[in-house]
């Protein structure tokens, strides 16, 4: 099927630099290497035109073999850059790629490069590249973010770790207000505390988890903990769970069987975060639709409620972070902004996509397009056990 175009989260980062970047061939009065050297951070110029390279002394204290060079052919100068890296203990699969890179987007109409990582001994480097045209040539800024990365494992061990302390204390309060609930039942006063209790613990819970995901940079496939499962009835069990803790509204199933590859728990946090938001923003009740169905041979998972609704000026922004609507019907409402840009990653890091739709007033609809792709697909049972 056609791939639905969803709303990007909007980020800012590396906007400074580009400026940077961007201003340092303005003056066409200067030479090129004195533009080098009078830049403040670690940068390098290849003029891929007269195969000549130019270096400033931040980069040279890095990297001492990057000097000033004049090559005869593009050849020698690949050489060169290889060589100097290899001398300065650098990771020469990162050098290698890089340069690949470079000689392949050297002569295009508009070449450009994402930022890439090289290793240069016990520092990692972040190398910014940006290509002139007049010459043909591309400026190279070398930026230290070895601090940067260290402090990021220091702080997942930590966020690691913190979970664990979270959790634990909470399962506690959760098995034990179950067995209290259980030796209560026929008290309904005691019964009905205890479901408040459970309930409480349940929703700190999943405000943890939102917390703790959402301090992830960095959340691709390689953290998530993928395996097969039936989806039914991963769905019944959150269906009953709402049913029996959201009384004053409908939470209605309707899904085919299917099997799905994913990360059960991460996919479980994806829809409590939506069945949550269904049925806190159908403050008046109403019904709230699960569904399962498949469009061009793509499954489609979607919550659908009946509440208060989203207005269309503000469908672009829902999914971004901190983001909450501003109408009258939504501020009394609270919430920390962060639920669905949580489903967001997490959809996006198993390679769905996923999209709101809404009629302010009538209610909203969030689908999950559960695309197959290399590291997870979905099959329904039938084909399945006739492949089998």
């Amino acid at each position: 099927m056609t791939r639905k175009s969803f709303y990007p989260a909007r980020r800012y980062h590396g906007r400074s630099t580009a400026k940077r970047m961007n201003q340092i061939h303005a003056p066409q009065s200067l030479p090129i290497h004195s533009l080098v050297e009078e830049v403040q951070d670690a940068v390098c110029y290849i003029d891929f035109t007269r195969n000549h390279l130019y270096s400033n002394e931040q980069l040279r204290a890095i990297c001492p073999s990057m000097v000033n060079q004049r090559f005869s052919r593009p050849e020698d100068m690949t050489r060169f850059f290889h060589e100097a890296f290899e001398r300065n203990g650098a990771d020469m699969n990162d050098v290698t790629l890089i340069w690949e890179e470079l000689m392949t987007n050297r002569f295009g109409c508009c070449p450009s490069m994402d930022a890439k990582s090289l290793r240069i001994g016990e520092r990692t480097m972040q190398v910014i590249v940006n290509f002139t045209h007049t010459p043909r040539g591309a400026f190279l800024m070398w930026r230290d973010i070895t601090d940067s990365i260290r402090f990021e494992e220091q702080k997942d061990a930590f966020l690691a770790e913190l979970s664990h302390e979270f959790r634990s204390p909470l399962t506690a309060i959760n098995g034990y207000a179950e067995l209290l609930m259980y030796q209560h039942g026929d008290d309904e006063k005691t019964h009905g505390m205890l479901t408040l209790v459970k309930r409480e613990a349940e929703r700190l819970e999943r405000l943890v988890d939102n917390f703790l995901d959402y301090q992830r940079v960095n959340y691709s496939v390689e953290l998530l903990s993928l395996s097969t499962f039936d989806l039914r009835p991963l769905l019944e069990d959150i269906v009953v769970h709402y049913q029996a803790t959201a009384p004053q509204h409908d939470v209605i199933l309707s899904a085919d069987d299917m099997t799905l590859e994913a990360d059960q728990e991460k996919l479980l946090q994806l829809l409590h975060n939506l069945i949550g938001n269904a049925i806190k923003y159908s403050p008046n009740g109403g019904t709230v639709y699960v569904e399962l169905t498949n469009e061009d041979d793509t499954y489609v998972l979607s919550v659908r409620d009946t509440g208060i609704g989203i207005p269309s000026d503000a469908i672009p922004y829902v999914f971004d972070e901190y983001y909450r609507v501003d109408s009258d019907a939504h501020r009394p409402i609270k919430g920390t902004g962060l639920g669905l840009r949580i489903c967001k990653r997490i959809a996006e890091a198993h390679g769905w996509g996923i999209h709101a739709d809404s009629v302010y007033g009538e209610g909203t609809m969030f689908s999950i397009y559960l695309y197959p792709n290399s590291s997870t697909h979905a099959t329904s049972l039938t084909e399945r056990e006739t492949s089998d």
